[in-house]
């Protein structure tokens, strides 16, 4: 008991305060979400590939791009350009006019991408460089260096152009930088010297948030003790404190339940695998989910029948059960091409017979059954951060799950296997209360979930205030020596 008084004091004085940001900060994250720009965004405000000036079919751009598993086409600053990773898992680009490789876009013609993406001038332009605040995440990792033009508009908003490939990544307005320093930034502790490192800041979240893991559990057998013993007492109360510790004892066993759960999800949000499912088909489904059954050759699309996505912003290349899907987004909606053994089709999604045949193909033991809307305000979709239209395949047999798909282009979103499953609801609903019921009825999630936090803040409040109390009544006494008889 001594050891765990002395373990929860000290570490406690320290972590008392990370608590009461955390509570402070979540709250503010309840109201403002760190900036993310959407792909329909991206979509509408992306320029239309000049789908007449291209001559390279994707195959052969395929082949000059190194068979590249992922290929697009999109209009970098005005050229049409194919798209894909390199080795180093950064984009490389080469013209769909000429089949030169294309270097990086320069300032002015990053200006240019962004007013017309944004509607209104150009301010301001900076870089090219690799990191600032907003684009720091590692799914930027592939387009990165960045310009970032400031807009003349009132919004301040600021547009993140890809060096590489000419592309609008993300979006930022003043107010949601000005908040996000009082919510996300801190919360999350992502602060660009430490996320920009994955392994970095992972690791250190992870430790940080088991660390105060511990802290809750020794406080809260604490407190549950020293009430059990004065219960007991000849004098039953339910604290056996006065004044301030008094309140911090009081506070923590009220909001100790909620405190233990919210840092135990909060911890759980660094698991990446660790101890669940990352959700992600294995590389055996995922070749299977492509080819489908039978080995249906490659056919590809003719620069002609490319022509018939117009209007489009981006066009991405993938195989599903053998079928060669060329699926576009714009301004005017999603357009999909398919080429199989039946021949060509148009149509504003991939069939969804063919997802079907695919997901069979893929998961062979299991019965795929049923291609029903995910609907976008549902629990498990904002666990997820499904898209729009995303649709479900629910898997029986050995190895029961649910497939998400997305509805447009047929990829596989997340195979929520009963692992993937206990995760979302020990983590992110745990986290966010976003749980079924509450997920569509977001006024009073909020009004739930803030009660909580306001008790857990007060709670951690209390903490700091006791713990700086102690600290001061101990630098004197520390800090007190003798010199020549005369006490200083």
């Amino acid at each position: 008991m001594k050891a765990l008084v002395w373990f929860h004091r000290w570490v406690g004085i320290v972590l008392c305060l990370m608590f009461a940001t955390w509570f402070a900060t979540g709250a503010v994250m309840v109201f403002v979400a760190f900036p993310a720009l959407s792909p329909a965004a991206r979509a509408a405000g992306g320029q239309a590939i000049d789908l007449a000036r291209v001559t390279l079919d994707p195959a052969r751009a395929a082949a000059a791009l190194g068979d590249a598993p992922e290929l697009r086409l999109v209009s970098m600053a005005g050229t049409p350009a194919y798209v894909a990773k390199a080795t180093d898992g950064k984009f490389r680009a080469i013209s769909a006019e000429t089949s030169r490789p294309l270097a990086p876009i320069s300032a002015a013609a990053a200006a240019g991408v962004a007013a017309r993406f944004g509607g209104v001038p150009a301010n301001r332009v900076d870089g090219p460089f690799d990191y600032d605040q907003w684009i720091v995440h590692q799914q930027f990792d592939p387009l990165r260096p960045f310009f970032r033009v400031r807009l003349s508009d009132r919004a301040g908003t600021d547009l993140y152009v890809s060096a590489r490939t000419g592309e609008v990544a993300q979006r930022t307005l003043r107010y949601q930088r000005g908040w996000n320093w009082l919510g996300s930034v801190v919360h999350w502790i992502y602060f660009v010297p430490i996320r920009k490192s994955f392994a970095l800041w992972d690791w250190s979240v992870w430790a940080v948030s088991l660390v105060g893991l511990t802290t809750t559990m020794a406080g809260l057998w604490l407190g549950l003790s020293r009430t059990r013993r004065k219960m007991n007492s000849k004098r039953p109360d339910v604290s056996p404190f006065r004044g301030l510790l008094r309140w911090h004892h009081i506070l923590g066993l009220a909001a100790g339940g909620f405190v233990l759960c919210w840092i135990t999800s909060g911890w759980l949000s660094m698991d990446h695998g660790r101890l669940f499912s990352e959700g992600v088909a294995s590389d055996a489904a995922g070749a299977a989910y492509r080819r489908g059954v039978g080995n249906v050759p490659v056919a590809g699309f003719s620069v002609a029948e490319l022509r018939q996505l117009a209007p489009a912003a981006s066009v991405e290349f993938q195989q599903i059960a053998g079928h060669q899907v060329a699926a576009a987004a714009g301004p005017t909606g999603p357009r999909v091409l398919v080429k199989g053994p039946e021949g060509l089709t148009l149509q504003d999604r991939v069939p969804r017979t063919l997802v079907l045949d695919a997901a069979r193909a893929a998961w062979p033991g299991q019965i795929a059954s049923g291609l029903t809307p995910v609907a976008v305000d549902s629990a498990y979709a904002k666990a997820e951060s499904l898209p729009p239209g995303a649709l479900m395949i629910r898997l029986s047999g050995a190895a029961p799950a649910r497939l998400y798909i997305d509805g447009v282009t047929g990829k596989v979103l997340v195979v929520m296997d009963r692992s993937r499953e206990t995760y979302a609801w020990v983590y992110y609903m745990a986290h966010t209360y976003n749980y079924p019921g509450l997920s569509s009825r977001p006024v009073l999630r909020i009004a739930i979930l803030l009660m909580p936090l306001t008790l857990g803040f007060g709670f951690a409040i209390t903490g700091v205030l006791v713990g700086f109390r102690r600290l001061r009544s101990k630098i004197p006494a520390s800090a007190v020596t003798v010199t020549g008889g005369r006490t200083t």
